[in-house]
């Protein structure tokens, strides 16, 4: 049973505020975690759900379905906390990558597999992650960082904004403060 959005969601104290507003913000990363944690026993959680969201944050999403759908498994309960993580990592893997993303992924075999020396005197490759969106790689891009709409935080190869995983942020909580806010301009998102 998917849970109904609304414009009001509960504090991990129990009160209830306006969602998008000030208040909302500083609590959106721990509300999935509490939830989770009301759920599902610690223990599960911490062979499961812990090492999914890590995995989930560098785009790792074969690794994560893996994680999830152990843990629903376990719990059948937590599919709705996990099923908007799980449907983008379906999306993703499967997107076949191209030769950019192959060329990409190459450079980064090389640099791990060089020596010291050639470590010390070049610099690391620039990170990408696979977009959330198009499923290519992009420069990787702090999913709270700049501002989609002016185009500070979007994928460099489909333009969406922020492209970027991130396990608060995809969740329940971060698609409905985004979607109340209105806060990016694609509508594909509403």
């Amino acid at each position: 049973m998917k849970p109904r959005i609304t414009r009001h969601f509960e504090q991990p104290d129990g009160t209830t505020d306006t969602r998008a507003g000030w208040e909302d913000l500083p609590t959106l990363p721990a509300r999935i975690f509490v939830r989770i944690r009301k759920i599902m026993p610690d223990a599960d959680a911490n062979r499961t759900v812990i090492p999914g969201v890590n995995a989930y944050n560098w785009a790792h999403y074969e690794d994560v379905l893996g994680h999830f759908r152990k843990a629903v498994s376990m719990c059948p309960k937590v599919a709705v906390e996990l099923e908007p993580h799980i449907r983008i990592c379906q999306h993703v893997a499967a997107i076949p990558l191209d030769a950019t993303d192959g060329a990409y992924q190459e450079q980064v075999r090389q640099w791990n597999g060089s020596s010291r020396l050639i470590r010390w005197l070049f610099s690391k490759p620039a990170l990408h992650l696979r977009c959330k969106y198009c499923g290519q790689y992009t420069l990787y891009l702090d999913p709270i960082s700049g501002v989609a709409w002016l185009g500070q935080n979007n994928c460099f190869r489909c333009g969406r904004g922020y492209p970027t995983p991130d396990f608060a942020w995809d969740g329940i909580d971060g698609q409905a403060y985004i979607y109340y806010r209105r806060s990016v301009t694609e509508e594909v998102f509403y």
